[in-house]
């Protein structure tokens, strides 16, 4: 045998999935090896899993499995969460930074009922920056989506 023929009959590792295959039909496997193993990120736990078998760790992931017991939305972005993580949530919350941020250098009143926001008060915040109750906020969009402070649209 020559040693041209030795090399096709050796097998090469695939380094995509790592089986093994011929010189000659390692090309043609990689490309549908990368086609079919795009891997992508889980959306509830984070991991990395090859695209095709999603659907079969999400019936082993705990974080799918916990999707339907969020029990409450952020008051800030309105996100579904857990409320056993509410305190990790608001520390990634770009908008309750800035609330923060804005309400440390203003008056803590509600500028549409002129109460002050308590520290427990729901509150509702707008792409301006500009704080109020979340009550009413709510009651003003219906009114008008322009905010109240700023007119900012």
């Amino acid at each position: 045998m020559s040693e041209i023929q030795d090399e096709d009959m050796k097998l090469y590792p695939c380094s995509n999935c790592g089986d093994y295959y011929p010189y000659c039909g390692i090309e043609n496997h990689l490309e549908s090896c990368l086609l079919e193993n795009i891997v992508e990120d889980c959306k509830f736990c984070g991991e990395t899993v090859v695209k095709k078998l999603i659907e079969q760790h999400q019936q082993n992931c705990q974080a799918f499995a916990l999707q339907e017991k969020e029990d409450d939305v952020c008051e800030f972005c309105q996100e579904k969460i857990f409320k056993q993580f509410k305190q990790d949530h608001y520390s990634d919350c770009a908008l309750k930074q800035i609330a923060d941020t804005y309400q440390f250098y203003t008056a803590h009143e509600c500028p549409i009922c002129l109460i002050d926001i308590g520290p427990m008060d729901q509150k509702g915040v707008l792409e301006c920056c500009h704080i109020f109750h979340q009550n009413c906020l709510q009651a003003w969009q219906k009114k008008s989506q322009e905010c109240p402070v700023c007119r900012y649209n």
